[in-house]
């Protein structure tokens, strides 16, 4: 007979057993032993273990009270040092994680010198003028924390020439552990988009000490009046310019998973590019546009486009106007539903000149000079402003590109960061991909944050959505996240490790004689249902050349602003009542607490 009864044990289970009874016969025999040392009861005349338990049984040793005392406090000591190691393991029990025992088998401390406070402070002097000769440099001024690894409890940070793309399902601490992190502590102008409102109640007053503060809130999800109204045609002076805002309408009412028709879909987008140019060196308002495309017959924008020496747009323009009536029928519905937000007068206010003083135009490149802080915020879905967010994320990331090229090594200092949150549903930059590929070494690092994979594929495509992984320099998956043939691939990059078995034999001669015998087999070191089931306050931390590493996640209320911002919720969260203090029995509790360490 034959079984695997698991790693680690000895060759021969008899010698166990053996072993087991000489070590307990020991201690029984010294427990005897020590009380009449101690004591020197009548007939004891300093025998040894085994000698003087003998002469107890025998009668020679007379046991007395002083004995009886003395082991009874033998067994109470005994007692608490058991109870002890029983608190102890359990304490640990609760403060780790089921999964923390994986970490021994990934990235070790010297994999990750490039995330490590060293590492980033020496890129930091590297890449930011301003810090080159700096004896020091604060934390927050060389990178952004990203977590502390499980083995070891270093602290992680992402580099200024990082790009990060986190992966964290519903509900498991993404905007507590990543977003607001990120956004207090950045010592630049940053861009953050939302669809809550709750990240601007914990944020604002820390981000008002290093600049100003904006919001463009067209659905009027954070519930503040307008301060603020963008031009975005201001930002168009050629006809590429116009077709990278068209962009952005066209991707925002798209539906996921819809196909592009290849006539119907780039003709109306080319057409709105058009109108776009049209309206921009025309002086006109953006609502302009959307006339237009109500109305197909209209050929003034072609003439305006013609006027100002646009004449191939102009041309493009009249192409459509005399195609037959259902193709352009077609192609001007098309433009109309991309166009569709600016049918809604709560959002063209913020992006139409406004009628009274106290509203600021708000101009990118104005922004990316300051350590200001914009925050855009809307719900998504059809109609929502939506495109708008999108466009004025990439004019303000636009913007900082120019900046860079003039600015000290082509790079912008300090960095513009740029946190979006729920990118895939209001921040769909086509383009987004291709910016990656390059923006970290212009000082422009972006943080995209997305529920899922798929939903990165839904909103880039499959290709689209693997560049933006794979260009990516620091990668986290948060868990919550039930999509296996992602998760099969995060569990192969993490690896296998040697899994030590052992398979115990009886033999037929009926006497009971087992042999045991070790096998190594490989196994997953974190599986596809491990990865599922990732608890709170844990993540998966994949960087350019380095195995993946294990981490605990760095929530705000563990950090060093927690008291600021606090404050920050109770000034400007209607519901102050809320209670952000992290109790004992929260995963999140556990974020810097017992590091497991690191195998030598």
């Amino acid at each position: 007979m034959s079984r695997t009864v698991g790693p680690g044990g000895s060759s021969d289970s008899s010698g166990l057993i053996a072993g087991g009874v000489a070590v307990l016969a020991l201690a029984a025999a010294g427990a005897v032993w020590l009380p009449l040392r101690l004591t020197d009861p009548p007939g004891y005349h300093g025998e040894g273990l085994f000698s003087a338990a003998a002469a107890l049984i025998s009668g020679r040793i007379t046991w007395t009270v002083a004995c009886t005392l003395v082991a009874v406090g033998e067994v109470l000591v005994v007692a608490a040092l058991v109870a002890g190691v029983l608190l102890l393991t359990k304490g640990r029990r609760l403060r780790g994680s089921r999964v923390d025992e994986a970490a021994r088998h990934m990235a070790r401390r010297g994999d990750l010198k490039h995330l490590s406070p060293d590492g980033v402070t020496a890129s930091a002097k590297r890449l930011r003028a301003s810090l080159a000769d700096a004896g020091s440099v604060a934390p927050d001024e060389a990178g952004v924390l990203i977590g502390r690894t499980v083995a070891g409890g270093m602290e992680l940070r992402q580099s200024w020439e990082d790009m990060a793309v986190d992966i964290w399902g519903p509900r498991t601490g993404k905007t507590t552990a990543r977003a607001i992190p990120a956004t207090v502590s950045n010592p630049g102008p940053t861009l953050v988009t939302s669809v809550k409102g709750d990240i601007i109640d914990a944020t604002r007053e820390l981000r008002a000490t290093r600049g100003e503060i904006w919001v463009f809130d067209p659905q009027q999800v954070w519930g503040q009046p307008q301060q603020l109204w963008w031009n975005p045609l201001g930002e168009i002076a050629t006809i590429t310019d116009a077709r990278r805002l068209a962009e952005h309408f066209a991707s925002a009412e798209r539906e996921p998973g819809m196909q592009r028709d290849a006539f119907f879909d780039p003709s109306a987008e080319e057409l709105v590019a058009n109108l776009l140019l049209a309206a921009a060196v025309g002086g006109r308002s953006i609502l302009e546009v959307y006339r237009w495309a109500v109305n197909p017959r209209d050929e003034s924008p072609a003439d305006i486009l013609a006027g100002a020496g646009f004449q191939l747009p102009a041309d493009s323009i009249i192409g459509v106007v005399n195609m037959p009536d259902q193709t352009r029928g077609g192609v001007y519905a098309g433009a109309q539903k991309m166009l569709m937000c600016l049918t809604e007068p709560s959002v063209t206010a913020w992006v139409s000149p406004p009628t009274v003083s106290t509203i600021r135009q708000f101009r990118p490149d104005k922004f990316v000079a300051t350590c200001d802080t914009v925050y855009l915020l809307s719900q998504g879905g059809p109609g929502s402003p939506a495109p708008l967010i999108a466009a004025l994320t990439d004019a303000v990331l636009r913007a900082g590109e120019l900046r860079a090229r003039a600015s000290p090594g082509r790079r912008l200092d300090p960095p513009l960061m740029s946190v979006l949150d729920e990118a895939a549903n209001i921040c769909r930059i086509r383009q987004l991909p291709a910016l990656y590929s390059y923006y970290g070494s212009h000082g422009l690092p972006i943080i995209t944050v997305l529920q899922s994979y798929a939903q990165g594929v839904d909103v880039w495509g499959r290709e689209g959505m693997r560049k933006l992984w794979s260009a990516a320099n620091v990668r986290t998956y948060g868990g919550g996240v039930a999509d296996p043939e992602f998760l099969e691939e995060l569990s192969r990059l993490i690896g296998e490790h040697d899994v030590m078995t052992r398979s115990t034999s009886t033999n037929g001669s009926g006497f009971g004689q087992q042999s045991v015998s070790r096998q190594t087999r490989r196994q997953r070191v974190l599986d596809v249902a491990e990865l599922h089931a990732l608890p709170r306050g844990r993540m998966v931390v994949y960087s350019s050349g380095a195995p993946p590493v294990l981490a605990r996640t760095a929530p705000w209320q563990a950090g060093p602003y927690a008291d600021a911002i606090k404050a920050s919720i109770a000034r400007w969260d209607p519901d102050s009542r809320n209670d952000w203090t992290l109790k004992a029995d929260n995963p999140l509790t556990q974020s810097f607490d017992n590091p497991v360490q690191e195998p030598r």
